[in-house]
């Protein structure tokens, strides 16, 4: 993964709402954005906004007490 800007930062906000920055534990360690309580988003709008910095992945976990929770893996 490149370094990505602020710039596209306030970009996602903006267009897809707020979000939170964390990171994986094991496998590489990616980086990860998760919008509101684990919301699901255009992963290719994420992309687009992102452009060649990183690749944007699609991450989804069913929990029995919330439903499904996405993340966006950055890598």
């Amino acid at each position: 993964m490149n370094k990505i800007g602020i710039e596209k930062l306030e970009k996602i906000k903006d267009e897809l709402g707020d979000f939170e920055i964390g990171q994986v534990w094991g496998g590489g360690n990616p980086l990860y954005l998760r919008f509101g309580y684990w919301f699901q988003k255009d992963v290719n709008k994420i992309q687009e906004i992102i452009g060649n910095s990183a690749k944007v992945i699609e991450s989804e976990i069913y929990d029995d007490d919330c439903g499904w929770k996405y993340s966006y893996h950055l890598t």
